[in-house]
């Protein structure tokens, strides 16, 4: 999975729009579209600001984790 689609199905499972999401994090609304449709990718300080709004690992935040915790990815990439 890639990111912006990982960040945008957290979002939806929160039932928030881009807007809300943007209100409550203080992060641009234009951002979180630019992220969401893989135009840009997010700074690490936006994705533990994501991560801790969720209650949610970075790992699974960005797609690299499953909700039980196993990783996503093949360790010796």
């Amino acid at each position: 999975m890639n990111i912006g689609k990982s960040l945008q199905e957290h979002r939806e499972r929160s039932g928030l729009s881009q807007t809300a999401l943007a209100q409550k994090t203080g992060i641009k609304q234009q951002t979180i579209s630019r992220w969401e449709a893989d135009i840009t990718v997010p700074k690490i300080t936006d994705c533990v600001t994501l991560a801790l709004f969720y209650g949610i690992s970075v790992d699974y935040l960005i797609g690299l984790e499953n909700e039980d915790g196993t990783k996503t990815y093949d360790k010796r990439v």
